[in-house]
């Protein structure tokens, strides 16, 4: 394995350990967080979605901002889905969802619930070691039903 691999890779459950230290955050209440990291989202206590951002408390606004599309509200739009019994795997695009029947609702009321959870965050400046992080925290954190890293 590389040396500089396994390194990033030792760093991982130290992270973890970080995140979960941190005190969980209202998104009113965003001010003091570090500007480049990885966040997660908490509902009743329980990791919801993992992201992560070199400008982390406007990326974490945009999951609920009532004017946030499906690009910059994938989370919502996550739930949203989920919300209207479309499964994930369906092949109908982002652009056709937004126009079916029922869903500017359910987006909207996905991006409201969004806005009432919680969030965590911890600073990683590496972008090397923010996408390791990333998907090490969606993994041991078991967010996989909304972190599928698909691409749109």
């Amino acid at each position: 394995m590389d040396i500089e691999f396994k390194k990033l890779i030792e760093q991982m459950p130290h992270l973890l350990g970080n995140l979960k230290e941190q005190k969980p955050l209202a998104m009113n209440n965003l001010g003091g967080i570090p500007t480049r990291g990885v966040y997660v989202f908490y509902e009743k206590n329980k990791p919801m979605y993992v992201g992560r951002s070199n400008r982390l408390k406007s990326r974490i606004r945009e999951h609920y901002r009532e004017s946030s599309t499906h690009t910059s509200a994938t989370f919502a739009f996550n739930l949203a889905k989920e919300e209207m019994g479309i499964n994930q795997r369906t092949h109908t695009t982002r652009k056709e969802l937004e126009k079916a029947p029922g869903f500017d609702r359910a987006f909207y009321e996905a991006r409201m619930r969004v806005k009432e959870m919680e969030v965590r965050v911890v600073q990683i400046d590496d972008q090397a070691t923010q996408s390791l992080f990333e998907i090490y925290a969606v993994l041991a954190l078991k967010t996989r039903r909304y972190n599928d890293f698909r691409t749109h």
